[in-house]
């Protein structure tokens, strides 16, 4: 219990969302603002902007099919409880301190982040994001990088 109490890691996010309207930037803000408007919040939910839950990957196009080369850890979810409506279910990652956690997607295929929104938008959302989109999301990511002791992590 005292390691798992060394784990949090509160970012500008947080102070901003206790009330602090000067925690993040403007176009930080206007992220979050697309975070929500996009609905990237519909999963990446609560304290730890995800990890709850189990969605499909490819909601709006065929991921898989699109990546190619399906092997059996893409069928996520399937592969334990062997009911079909489960295949391609991944557990949804916490979004938290997610500029420091590459690689990303479930096969770890992605490294650079903004590249990453942009597919998860795509696929997840059935948005085809901007250049300029994507960067203010980028942006609004990076304020999910927290502390420890009063130190950004590195």
């Amino acid at each position: 219990a005292e390691f798992e109490r060394t784990l949090v890691t509160p970012s500008r996010l947080d102070h901003y969302l206790r009330g602090d309207a000067n925690a993040l930037s403007v176009e930080e803000k206007k992220g979050y603002g697309l975070f929500k408007a996009y609905r990237c919040a519909n999963c990446h939910v609560g304290k730890l902007l995800g990890g709850q839950s189990f969605e499909i990957m490819g909601l709006y196009a065929d991921y898989f099919k699109d990546r190619g080369n399906t092997q059996k850890p893409d069928f996520g979810r399937f592969n334990v409880t062997n009911k079909e409506t489960d295949r391609f279910k991944l557990k949804v990652p916490t979004l938290r301190n997610i500029a420091l956690t590459f690689p990303y997607l479930h096969d770890s295929s992605q490294s650079d982040l903004k590249q990453t929104i942009v597919i998860m938008a795509k696929y997840q959302t059935n948005k085809k994001l901007s250049d300029a989109d994507a960067q203010t999301l980028l942006v609004f990511l990076n304020a999910l990088t927290g502390e420890y002791n009063g130190q950004p992590l590195k």
